[in-house]
């Protein structure tokens, strides 16, 4: 299951998520999640996905929380809609 919330891509990676902002400069965050599924423990990594950065270490810990917000959404949205397809289902009913 795949989600833009943000401008970040946030996916499930085995057991964590994985967000990756759309837009330069690109960084990926990996985030270590409860085994609920329910809340973020930590971020375990940053990486630079695009070159495009002047300050590199400083814009990636600047978005590190726009990232963990939109982790946040995705697991708030799993959780309060039973997935992705819960949501597409009451989405569809009320378009």
């Amino acid at each position: 299951m795949k989600r833009i919330i943000n401008g970040f891509e946030v996916e499930w990676a085995s057991e964590r998520l994985f967000a990756e902002q759309q837009t330069a400069p690109k960084y990926g965050y990996l985030f270590e999640v409860s085994a609920d599924r329910k809340r973020i423990v930590r971020c375990a990594h940053i990486s630079a996905t695009g070159g495009d950065s002047d300050n590199p270490d400083g814009d990636a810990q600047l978005l590190e929380k726009d990232a963990r917000q939109a982790v946040e959404e995705f697991l708030g949205c799993k959780r309060e809609s039973g997935g992705l397809l819960g949501w597409w289902r009451r989405r569809r009913r009320t378009a």
